[in-house]
C-alpha cells in the first residue's frame, strides 16, 4: 500500500521516486567471500569465485525472485540447482547462465541444474530430491521461493484451487512442499561447511492469520488436517481465499524455527516485488508499479542467503524477526 502510495504521487506531480537501492555488486561479493572463503584461509585471494563448489538449490527459479537469485549464485561460482514446473523457462535460465560465463550451452561440466518440478504434487517434489541427493553430497543453500496467491475471481472448491493431492494448492505449493523439501535435503545441509542455511521467501503479511487454522485437528467431521489445506468448501474458513497466502507465510516462518540445532534458517520478505505470484494477468502490473527484481526486490533475500550468523542475530532459526529491505522498513 505504501509503494502503491507513492507511485500515485508520482503521477499526480510528475516527480520520479526511486525505488529503494539493491544490494551493490562488489557488497555482494564480499558477503559471500567473507561466508564461504574465510574458513578456507583464502578469503583475500580474489581470484577464487567465492562461492566455488558451492551448491544453491532454488525453487522456482525460472522466473521472478528465483531467477534473480540464480543469476547471482551463478556469477559467484556456484552451482544452481533449478527447480521449476515451467520447462521452457528453466532451459532458457540454464542456456542463459552458461552464456553469461562464456561456456558451450552443452558443456559437461555445466553447473546448472535443471529440474523441471510441480510443486503442487508432492511426488515430485520428492523425485527432485532424490536426483539432488544422488548427486550432491552436500548442499550449502536451499532457497524455498517458489509460490503463488489466489486471484479475486477465486472460489472456494474450484478445480484451480486444487493439488495433485486434491487439497488447497496455495498451502500445498507455498509450504508443503518445501516442508518436504527441507526434511529430505537435510542431511544434506547439515553436512556442509559452514553449515548449510535454507532461506524461506516468507512475508509480513502472515501479520493477517493467528495460527489457527494452520494447526491439525481433527473435528470428527472427515477433517484430519490443518483447516488451511482443506479444499472441501464446508471445510474451509469463511475466510479461506483472503486468508490462504498468510496462513502459508506463517506456516514456513513456524517451519524455520524447527531446523534450530541442525542447520540455520532464515525467513526474508521481499516486500512488494515485480514478480508473476499473482498470475500472468498481475504480471505487468507489478513490473510497473512494485521492486525490481533485479535489484531491491531480491535484496532480502541475498541479506539472507549471505549475511554472517551475527548479524542476522535473532532473525536466525528462532523466526522472533525475518530479513527485509532495511529502506523500506525505515
Amino acid at each position: 500500500a505504501l509503494w502503491k502510495r507513492t507511485k500515485e504521487i508520482e503521477r499526480a506531480f510528475g516527480i520520479p521516486l526511486q525505488q529503494p537501492a539493491g544490494l551493490p555488486t562488489h557488497l555482494v561479493e564480499t558477503l559471500a567471500r567473507n561466508r564461504y572463503t574465510a574458513n578456507k584461509g583464502d578469503v583475500g585471494d580474489m581470484t577464487i569465485p567465492p562461492m566455488q563448489g558451492r551448491v544453491a538449490v532454488i525453487t522456482g527459479a525460472a522466473g521472478g525472485i528465483g531467477r534473480e537469485l540464480s543469476k547471482v549464485v551463478y556469477s559467484l561460482g556456484g552451482n544452481v540447482v533449478a527447480l521449476d514446473r515451467n520447462v521452457t523457462g528453466l532451459e532458457e535460465l540454464r542456456k542463459d547462465l552458461e552464456r553469461s560465463n562464456g561456456n558451450d550451452v552443452e558443456d559437461e561440466r555445466s553447473r546448472v541444474l535443471c529440474l523441471v518440478t510441480n510443486h503442487e504434487d508432492l511426488s515430485s517434489v520428492s523425485s527432485s530430491a532424490d536426483v539432488i541427493k544422488s548427486k550432491f553430497g552436500t548442499i550449502d543453500l536451499l532457497v524455498c521461493n517458489a509460490g503463488l496467491t489466489y486471484r479475486d475471481d477465486c472460489l472456494p472448491g474450484e478445480d484451480r484451487m486444487k493439488s495433485k493431492h486434491g487439497y488447497d494448492l496455495a498451502f500445498t505449493v507455498n509450504y508443503l512442499s518445501h516442508f518436504l523439501l527441507v526434511e529430505k535435503l537435510m542431511p544434506c545441509l547439515s553436512s556442509a561447511s559452514p553449515s548449510g542455511r535454507i532461506v524461506h521467501l516468507t512475508s509480513s503479511f502472515h501479520w493477517k492469520v493467528d495460527g489457527s487454522e494452520i494447526i491439525p485437528i481433527d473435528n470428527g467431521n472427515g477433517m484430519n488436517g490443518p483447516m488451511a489445506y482443506q479444499s472441501d468448501p464446508s471445510l474451509m474458513s469463511m475466510k479461506h481465499i483472503e486468508r490462504s497466502y498468510a496462513n502459508s507465510k506463517l506456516a514456513q516462518i513456524w517451519q524455520s524455527r524447527t531446523t534450530e540445532g541442525c542447520v540455520g534458517s532464515v525467513c526474508a520478505c521481499p516486500t512488494w516485488a515485480g514478480t508473476g505470484i499473482a498470475g500472468e494477468e498481475s504480471r505487468d502490473f507489478l513490473r510497473k508499479n512494485a521492486f525490481d527484481v533485479s535489484g531491491p526486490g531480491i535484496a532480502s533475500a541475498l541479506n539472507a542467503m549471505l549475511r554472517s550468523d551475527e548479524e542476522l542475530g535473532d532473525a536466525l532459526n528462532n523466526g522472533k524477526s525475518i530479513v527485509a529491505n532495511s529502506r523500506v522498513i525505515e
